[in-house]
């Protein structure tokens, strides 16, 4: 079973392999999300920390209630916030309309090659037979990294199960469009993607090496 160090976040212990890898969300800290991003932190100042962790928190409960959905347990949707429950009704109309099945929720995953881990959201059977990887977002915008982030999942469960996944798709679901609650993006080019994915995990490595098991406490 993998396993997350208890002191370092950014690892995930492989036991079979003996080794750690980096977290995907991780590497991708090394590319900036842009200029507006990092003026709007220094704009915030320390406030940035508390807002980010507040979104940080919506998005946990978010992940879980869609979790619970493709475990098929029925979820009371008068116990949750007005925002959530409609984020919550507005992804089972895209479900019914879209998915036949869900094969896996919250699976992590290890590419053994190229030496990354992480957590997948979902993976589902579409209604035209196409295998999908899916992953939640509550975030302003679809940021170039997070296509990056959904390709290195791809990748890492093909290769973990030698089976081929057709395409995946970023669901954002938005804290401040008071119309339109998700937004949905297919990622295009998986193959060109990935290679960007591996530039970014090379210059991780170049940065901070690898970790040594000496430092963990597993």
């Amino acid at each position: 079973m993998i396993q997350k160090p208890e002191k370092e976040n950014d690892y995930y212990y492989i036991p079979e392999l003996k080794e750690w890898f980096p977290r995907v969300t991780q590497v991708l800290k090394i590319i900036s999300k842009g200029e507006a991003f990092e003026n709007w932190l220094r704009n915030k100042g320390q406030e940035s920390k508390t807002l980010l962790s507040d979104a940080g928190d919506i998005g946990t409960s978010l992940h879980n209630r869609l979790e619970e959905i493709g475990k098929g347990i029925k979820i009371n949707k008068d116990a949750l916030k007005e925002r959530e429950r409609l984020w919550v009704e507005e992804f089972e109309v895209w479900q019914n309309e879209n998915v036949s099945r869900f094969i896996e929720t919250e699976r992590t995953v290890f590419n053994a090659v190229d030496g990354y881990a992480g957590t997948l959201d979902s993976l589902v059977e579409l209604k035209d037979k196409r295998i999908a990887l899916l992953d939640y977002k509550t975030t302003k915008y679809i940021y170039d990294t997070h296509e990056l982030q959904v390709v290195a999942y791809l990748r890492a469960y093909e290769q973990m199960f030698k089976i081929k996944i057709d395409t995946a798709f970023i669901l954002n679901f938005s804290k401040e469009n008071k119309t339109k609650f998700l937004t949905i993006k297919e990622v295009k080019d998986i193959s060109g993607q990935y290679e960007i994915w591996l530039h970014a995990l090379k210059l991780w490595y170049w940065k901070f090496g690898k970790y040594q098991e000496s430092k963990a406490n597993v």
